[in-house]
């Protein structure tokens, strides 16, 4: 960037007065490029050599007119302090990859964010650029390497008592949609899955004792349908139908039949994406097409998001059945036909209603249950959709048979506390193991 100041005017970079990012300014192909030009220089391929007069130092011995030597040591002109002169080659350096629209620009020039580097690493595919390919795509993996050793492991050691007892912070007013967060180490944001080793530091205090997970199947896909009472999503989840297979079916242009396990499971990441706004901008043009796609596929859904977003025009709200309200200010309608904030209002009140409503009333519900039973287990954990308990040898039973109250029959609760009546069951998964990530699957029927 030559000029700060002006890169930053000229890309709208920055937060308004109420701490909210700028929206990026409307720019077509050729104003885009021209605007880089400006604002930038290319930055060329340099050849370092030793600095011969300060011997690679980058400091000098001078000498007073009286053959004394100063006190302090003198940068060397030479190199500028650097113990290395560098020569420019006349050949551009860096990977031969451009930003391609304004929401690129950042205050240092361009992005370089998780969701960049993967739009860059597609732009690479393109052009068949296998140096630049394979140097993203080694970023990619230690920036998430890096991220898996600051956030848990060093966090997780940091944090555990002496006695051997780990106590996250739950947060209960930090995240707008109102679920639960947690810190001290942040364990909501724990990689899912039973592949991760750092799981393996969550076993029991009890000797003999197991952790057991119990996770609600598909919440929010259940929380859309049952939101936006689309007659597509409803059907399915009464029928049972596995719609991480429909995902992988559309996205690798097969039949479901011929879905396998490695195909369903990459699936997974798209499968609910589109219910929380997301439009797939940034991704390959089959993931694309699966994002138009979709709303074909629920057609009450999309009219669904519609009504939510005509609602936040006409009054700036949106309510949930709990009672709780996201305030959305000065919307607009956008030339694609949505509105400002598109994403957070179709998101919230599906996360809010499953993870901040319905999630934190069954596990309270299933303290209930422990405390009245006098349970030696206790409640350790529960993240987005889940409950992690650590059970007692002797409680096996009777933990899984509270859980199946308290997150199961949750319906009547609702009823009770919002006199609202849920139309789609609300089905649980229990696994179980010697520690939270080798887990096995329990038969709970």
């Amino acid at each position: 960037v030559k000029d700060r100041n002006y890169h930053k005017n000229a890309f709208n970079i920055g937060v308004n007065a109420r701490g909210k990012p700028l929206p990026p300014p409307r720019m077509n192909a050729s104003k885009f490029a021209n605007t880089v030009r400006k604002s930038t220089r290319r930055v060329m391929k340099t050849i370092a050599n030793h600095c011969d007069v300060c011997e690679g130092k980058g400091r000098l011995q001078k000498i007073k007119v009286n053959g004394e030597p100063y006190k302090n040591l003198s940068k060397c002109t030479h190199c500028d302090g650097r113990g290395y002169t560098l020569t420019e080659t006349g050949q551009v350096a860096g990977l031969k990859l451009v930003p391609t629209q304004a929401t690129d620009a950042s205050i240092n020039g361009f992005k370089t964010d998780k969701l960049t580097i993967k739009k860059l690493i597609a732009q690479a595919e393109a052009k068949d650029n296998l140096k630049a390919i394979e140097f993203l795509t080694k970023t990619s993996r230690l920036n998430a390497i890096s991220t898996y050793l600051d956030s848990f492991i060093k966090n997780i050691e940091a944090s555990t008592r002496a006695d051997g007892i780990l106590h996250a912070q739950f947060n209960q007013c930090i995240t707008r949609t109102g679920r639960l967060s947690s810190s001290n180490p942040n364990f909501q944001n724990i990689p899912k899955g039973h592949k991760f080793p750092v799981r393996k530091a969550v076993h029991s205090r009890f000797d003999g004792g197991t952790i057991m997970e119990a996770d609600f199947s598909g919440l929010e896909f259940r929380v859309a349908g049952e939101l936006s009472q689309c007659p597509t999503v409803i059907e399915q989840i009464l029928d049972g139908f596995d719609v991480h297979k429909q995902t992988a079916a559309i996205i690798n242009q097969c039949s479901v039949d011929d879905v396998d396990k490695t195909m369903r499971q990459a699936a997974k990441a798209y499968t609910f994406a589109p219910l929380y706004g997301g439009m797939g901008a940034n991704e390959p043009p089959h993931i694309q097409a699966y994002f138009k796609e979709y709303f074909n596929i629920y057609k009450g859904l999309a009219l669904w998001h519609r009504k939510l977003m005509d609602g936040v025009l006409k009054d700036g709200l949106v309510r949930i059945p709990s009672g709780r309200e996201f305030y959305f200010p000065n919307a607009r309608r956008l030339g694609n036909g949505r509105i400002t904030n598109a994403t957070a209002v179709v998101n919230y009140p599906c996360q809010s209603f499953a993870t901040a409503d319905l999630v934190v009333m069954s596990c309270v519900r299933a303290h209930q249950r422990f405390m009245a039973e006098d349970f030696k287990s206790r409640l350790i954990l529960t993240v987005h959709d889940s409950i992690v308990v650590d059970v007692h040898p002797d409680e096996d039973a009777p933990v899984i048979e509270a859980l199946k109250w308290a997150m199961g029959g949750l319906a009547e609760e609702v009823k009770e506390r919002y006199d609202y009546e849920m139309s789609l069951p609300l089905d649980i998964e229990i696994t179980q193991g010697p520690n939270w990530m080798e887990q096995v699957e329990l038969d709970i029927d």
